[in-house]
């Protein structure tokens, strides 16, 4: 059975770039997003899903399991690179007085609650006693321990969400998909249309391209290899406080 390589968010800047570098490396990828018509790279495997629709995940997932079978293949690896900061009519927080409800539902239903609705979907696909591996985009400002500027509410709050979320499934995972190993990454800071607003402030040796982020990504990945424990890294692979 040939493995492969779902990436989340495939026509983002990260995850396209981690899309094209998995290519290179002549690795079967398939790619899921909201884009109904699939990019270039990804013709023949491409899944249509929507993270305001749950019930649009379920059905990519079951025409990915149809796929898998029909094609001889096996999910070997989930790569979620998706995420949301803000958009035309979401912004940041600078104070309490700005926070929306709205806007923090958003939020956590794009950053927080998808993913994990991604990996139920997922879980059932991957093999029990093989090495495998789920990996989420987290960010460092979902870490409590090291809040030291607070506002962003709503993105903050989410990205905690998110690493609450894969702190339990990494407890479920021992149960069900013992050799299975999740992971968090933080990119860093990205020249990406999410962090364009917030750049000027940014070092230049510390503003990554997508290409390089996807690099580090895929560096991390295999630097934490298949030890099936949890982990919250950053680019340059090192732990970050919950």
């Amino acid at each position: 059975m040939t493995p492969v390589t779902l990436v989340i968010g495939a026509s983002s800047g990260i995850g396209s770039a981690v899309v094209e570098q998995l290519q290179t490396l002549d690795k079967v990828v398939y790619g899921a997003g909201r884009a109904v018509q699939p990019p270039a790279q990804l013709q023949q495997h491409w899944l249509q899903l929507d993270f305001y629709d749950p019930a649009s995940i379920t059905r990519a997932f079951e025409t990915l399991a149809d796929t898998l079978k029909e094609r001889e293949q096996t999910l070997h690896q989930v790569l979620i690179c998706s995420g949301l900061l803000h958009d035309a009519d979401t912004s940041p927080e600078r104070r309490l007085g700005e926070l929306r409800a709205e806007d923090f539902s958003k939020l956590m239903q794009v950053n927080a609650m998808a993913p994990l609705l991604l990996a139920q979907a997922a879980l059932p696909l991957l093999p029990r006693r093989e090495p495998t591996r789920i990996a989420a985009i987290s960010a460092r400002v979902g870490s409590i321990g090291d809040n030291r500027m607070g506002g962003w509410y709503s993105y903050r709050c989410a990205k905690a969400a998110l690493n609450m979320g894969w702190r339990c499934l990494a407890h479920e995972l021992r149960r069900s998909h013992p050799s299975c190993t999740p992971l968090l990454y933080h990119p860093g800071t990205v020249d990406t249309d999410l962090s364009k607003p917030f750049q000027s402030n940014v070092k230049a040796n510390k503003l990554f391209s997508s290409e390089q982020a996807a690099q580090y990504f895929l560096q991390v990945l295999e630097q934490h290899g298949d030890c099936g424990e949890l982990a919250y890294l950053d680019w340059a692979g090192k732990a970050i406080p919950w």
